[in-house]
């Protein structure tokens, strides 16, 4: 009776071993169709990318029109046995993203007249300094940002400059004193207190903290600053940067001094065009305005901001033209490359003090050195739509200086007191972001 139970077991291994075999031979092909069909696309995103390669060398800083695609598509429907149950579509222009990505599309070759014909520059007046605008013109001023991509206004007295000084490094000094640090007192007109083991902070630009002296306030809550950037947003609801001052020393003689930026846009060009397309009510989608006042004079020996006039209509062609970074995804700066053409048609923007410089976060810029024997001295001031104005672009959410996200964490650290900010005016604390704007009608 044993042998025919053995002969069973012989029978269940025998179909188990042909089941084992029948599923690694299962398997074994599913791996082989992979593979060929991996092959497949592969070969599939060759072909598109040689199209869309020589197409682009023959048209460089041009869009690829509907057509290439669709040739591409065409073209590896007839060349390549393939399943096309996934979007040919979508596919091909996967291929175009990586090539850009990967390669980048060829630059158009321009000659030095095209190139000035870009990027007209800025009125400049006898003395040197920029054409500036009376806080009041908003027609002016959204037609030079319309231009130029930047325009200088008029916003603070002598006086209050001066007081700005005179607090800044009241700030400066306290800083100082908290961290124990010996030697005298820095003193703006004293080249002997400008040392680096002088100053509170180890940063390159010497200042790291936000700028929170009550004349900083002030300054912030500027009728003359909201008055501008009222007239250029065409929006009366707006909220006000908690940012910085700014302290470029007299580097004359002393080279390792010689701090400037690096051209930059703050926020990078691919995003810049997204937000182009947003769309806001009542005006075209914009990323946003930068600003800058000159607390002292500001020249070309003293260093100053450098822009490219017009960028912002040429945005779209150098993106055309770029490769695409891994940086085009996000809401981050992007510093142009050394060998970028532009740079040679960036425009320095000389400020008499009390001028402001308003630029589009669109515009490409940065600042010369300061090769004088002054300090170059401003505050860094920005106002935007606040939430509450309805604007498709939440600005207080992507802006890291926003007084939403800096004054409840100064207050909690302790850095500013709670009463240091009552007593202020209703437009004062709308602007802080303190209280919500009432329910207005756009200007």
């Amino acid at each position: 009776m044993p042998l025919p139970c053995f002969s069973g077991l012989q029978c269940l291994v025998s179909k188990l071993t042909l089941f084992g075999t029948d599923r690694r031979d299962r398997a074994g092909a599913d791996v082989t169709g992979k593979m060929e069909r991996r092959a497949q696309w592969n070969e599939a995103q060759k072909l598109a990318q040689r199209i869309l390669r020589e197409w682009m060398q023959k048209h460089p800083g041009e869009p690829v029109p509907e057509e290439v695609f669709r040739h591409c598509q065409q073209e590896i429907e007839s060349s390549i046995s393939i399943d096309t149950t996934q979007s040919l579509q979508s596919f091909v222009r996967y291929a175009h993203v990586d090539l850009l990505r990967v390669e980048g599309p060829p630059q158009k070759i321009r000659s030095e007249e095209e190139w000035q014909s870009l990027f007209s520059r800025y009125p400049t007046l006898e003395n040197g300094f920029m054409h500036c605008f009376d806080s009041s013109d908003s027609e002016g001023m959204r037609a030079a940002l319309q231009k130029y991509g930047f325009c200088v206004v008029k916003v603070l007295t002598k006086d209050e400059c001066e007081q700005s000084v005179q607090a800044m490094f009241e700030e400066i000094n306290h800083l100082r004193i908290q961290k124990s640090l010996e030697g005298p007192l820095i003193n703006v007109e004293d080249h002997s207190t400008w040392e680096d083991k002088n100053w509170p902070s180890n940063c390159k630009f010497l200042v790291d903290y936000v700028a929170l002296h009550p004349q900083a306030f002030a300054n912030r809550c500027s009728k003359k600053i909201y008055e501008a950037f009222c007239g250029i947003f065409q929006e009366s609801r707006l909220h006000v940067s908690v940012d910085k001052w700014g302290v470029a020393r007299g580097a004359k003689g002393k080279a390792r001094w010689r701090i400037g930026l690096r051209p930059h846009w703050d926020l990078n060009p691919w995003q810049c065009l997204r937000d182009f397309e947003s769309g806001n009510p009542g005006i075209p989608g914009h990323p946003g305005y930068q600003g800058m006042v000159a607390l002292r004079d500001q020249d070309l020996e003293t260093g100053c901001h450098l822009t490219l006039p017009g960028c912002t209509h040429f945005l779209k062609q150098w993106s055309l033209e770029r490769k695409l970074e891994k940086v085009s995804k996000t809401m981050k700066s992007f510093r142009a490359s050394q060998e970028d053409p532009l740079l040679r048609y960036m425009q320095p923007v000389p400020l008499r003090q009390g001028e402001m410089v308003i630029w589009s976060c669109a515009q490409l810029h940065g600042s010369s050195h300061n090769h004088s024997n002054k300090m170059r001295l401003s505050q860094y001031i920005r106002m935007f739509p606040a939430k509450e104005a309805g604007w498709s672009i939440n600005y207080d959410e992507r802006d890291t200086f926003s007084c939403t996200r800096v004054l409840p964490r100064a207050i909690r650290k302790g850095d500013l007191p709670q009463e240091a900010l009552e007593g202020l005016e209703e437009r004062s604390r709308c602007l802080l972001g303190l209280e919500q704007w009432p329910t207005v009608a756009r200007n």
